[in-house]
């Protein structure tokens, strides 16, 4: 545990949504493994009835972003060109990001790594249910979520995390 406790990958999923797992993807060249070993999680999968853009229907940023991929675009599957696009994105947002910001979320990526693999298991859960809530209740939590200690944070996310389960009155606040 870092000397700043438990505020890893789960704060930043309440602030930069999609964000935080997408660093485990970053990577160009992992298939089969995610950062740091972690299992990929498959082909993103294309909802039928959407169209993945050719080459030619890409705008000139997102071009000039997958430059790399442009004589084989077209031949990609769509899972491929989509994922391409998505790193793409990330790499946009995290490259206009100040260096404070980028270094809150390396620390919280130590953070994370640091975690024992159940607490990771209750924090992906745990952000899978944050995304699924509107994003008034994700503000309230994350709000509630950055104002606990290290230790009350440790103790709601052992307790199941925020989305998942009321905050926990060990950890400081009442239980809903």
């Amino acid at each position: 545990m870092s000397r700043h406790g438990l505020r890893p990958l789960l704060w930043l999923a309440l602030l930069l949504p999609g964000l935080a797992l997408a660093q485990d993807e970053s990577r160009e060249g992992r298939r089969s493994h995610g950062h740091h070993g972690a299992p990929h999680h498959g082909p993103v999968v294309v909802p039928e009835g959407v169209k993945v853009p050719t080459w030619d229907e890409l705008t000139p940023a997102q071009q000039a972003s997958v430059e790399r991929l442009r004589e084989r675009w077209d031949g990609l599957p769509a899972s491929q060109r989509v994922m391409a696009l998505e790193r793409a994105e990330r790499r946009a947002r995290w490259e206009a990001m100040t260096p404070e910001q980028r270094e809150r979320i390396r620390e919280g990526m130590r953070n994370y790594r640091e975690l024992p693999p159940e607490l990771r298991e209750r924090m992906r859960e745990s952000m899978r249910a944050m995304r699924a809530l509107p994003e008034d209740e994700r503000k309230e939590l994350s709000a509630r979520w950055r104002a606990l200690s290290p230790e009350q944070r440790r103790a709601w996310l052992e307790a199941g995390g925020p989305g998942q389960v009321p905050q926990p009155p060990e950890a400081g606040g009442q239980a809903d």
